[in-house]
């Protein structure tokens, strides 16, 4: 949709075909149902990071507010940067897009699946089950496989790689992790802050791969919460890389008081995931002077994770308590995932215009790309700047000044 208003406000004749009986189905699901449209914090992008660097820099979080201001958004932001729709409701983000191309005369086909793009001598033929549409160039923003029935089913990707495009092999991001039942077993449901480390583990040694924090969600099959899910993509390539899963140690001293709540992901210079064990057992050793044995965690962490410690030496269960351990044995699929890592592969299109370096005339924008954010507005933010840059630069081609 924001490639098409591009193109039709930079003088293109643009229309929409659409796969979905309805449009913009992702957005509305987007952000708990409010819609975290961009972030003003540094970029994030694990995947694609050089695209989306770019991207960003030709079209900043500034144009892509001021091009919903334009359409009739009014925006407020939140902490971490984070951008929504002031209203708090990811409808109104629909709404003025929707609008916005109503305005502009640009059409919208529902349940007009592209099967095939073919190249003619005038640009493009795009044959859909109804009828066929020739053109003068193409943008495919089809996204990726995230969200199951919000996602494509992966046929998308054949449209570019029909024309000569490499797809580098999807994958979920962003999805919780899974783990050995017995790890989590009598803890589902419980809501904590702590700092997670993936750890590789040979012959009794931990490695610590990567890092985040944030507030984790125990479940039935593993461990959720956005600093969970954001650890996903790194599991997947240390399983690819080693052959195993990586281990999951949880900290969880920000609960005790030992350490701050903090947010992010971590890579380089990541903190020894033991390094709290000192203070927790100085608290714990604090705490039994006042307190009777029975009564040493009461009031300091959650019954459910009390009772599952309870009996431990005060040195064990201090270890417990900022080096819990989960091993992991994969991550949730495409369905609970909220974004795709890999795609079309992005060396094969041109940084600056997203045009395709091996079809002229060919676009690509969003998720339909190798191209991967982290939690907080980072990947609308760069599906909707991709798209306005996408829709410029198509136009541009074609339209006289």
């Amino acid at each position: 949709m924001s490639a098409a208003l591009s193109a039709s406000q930079n003088g293109a004749r643009a229309a929409v075909l659409e796969a979905s009986p309805r449009v913009g189905r992702k957005i509305l699901a987007s952000g708990n149902g409010r819609c975290n449209l961009a972030n003003r914090g540094p970029a994030a992008y694990p995947g694609g990071r050089a695209l989306a660097e770019r991207v960003l820099k030709n079209c900043p979080v500034e144009k892509v507010l001021s091009a919903f201001q334009g359409w009739g958004l009014a925006t407020a932001e939140e902490e971490q940067g984070r951008v929504y729709p002031a209203c708090g409701q990811a409808a109104a983000v629909l709404d003025v897009l929707r609008a916005a191309l109503a305005r502009k005369h640009v059409p919208v086909f529902c349940e007009s699946p592209v099967r095939r793009i073919e190249q003619t001598k005038a640009g493009f033929r795009l044959h859909t089950p109804q009828e066929a549409w020739d053109c003068r160039a193409v943008i495919a923003a089809c996204g990726g496989m995230a969200g199951g029935r919000l996602g494509h089913d992966g046929a998308a990707y054949g449209l570019l790689t029909d024309l000569g495009h490499t797809l580098i092999a999807p994958r979920p991001a962003l999805t919780p992790l899974t783990a050995e039942r017995r790890a989590v077993k009598g803890l589902s449901g419980l809501r904590l802050p702590a700092v997670l480390t993936l750890c590789r583990v040979e012959g009794g040694r931990e490695t610590p791969l990567c890092q985040s924090q944030g507030e984790a969600l125990f479940t039935d099959y593993g461990v959720s919460g956005v600093c969970a899910m954001e650890l996903a993509r790194y599991a997947q390539e240390e399983r690819e890389a080693s052959g195993a899963w990586p281990l999951l140690l949880m900290d969880f001293s920000p609960m005790l008081g030992i350490a701050p709540r903090a947010f992010g992901v971590q890579r380089d210079g990541i903190a020894d995931p033991h390094r709290h064990e000192a203070a927790a057992l100085a608290l714990l050793e604090q705490r039994s002077h006042i307190l009777p044995r029975e009564d040493l965690l009461r009031g300091l962490i959650p019954r459910l994770l009390s009772e599952r410690l309870e009996g431990q030496p005060l040195p064990a269960l201090a270890r417990s308590l900022t080096a819990f351990p989960v091993p992991l044995n994969g991550v949730r699929g495409m369905e609970q995932a909220q974004v795709t890592a890999g795609g079309i592969r992005i060396g094969e299109f041109d940084f600056d215009t997203l045009q395709s370096r091996r079809v002229p005339g060919l676009f690509a924008a969003g998720e339909m790309l190798d191209v991967d954010g982290a939690c907080g507005g980072f990947n609308l933010q760069f599906a909707f700047a991709s798209g306005l840059v996408a829709g410029e630069q198509a136009a541009k081609l074609f339209v006289r000044r």
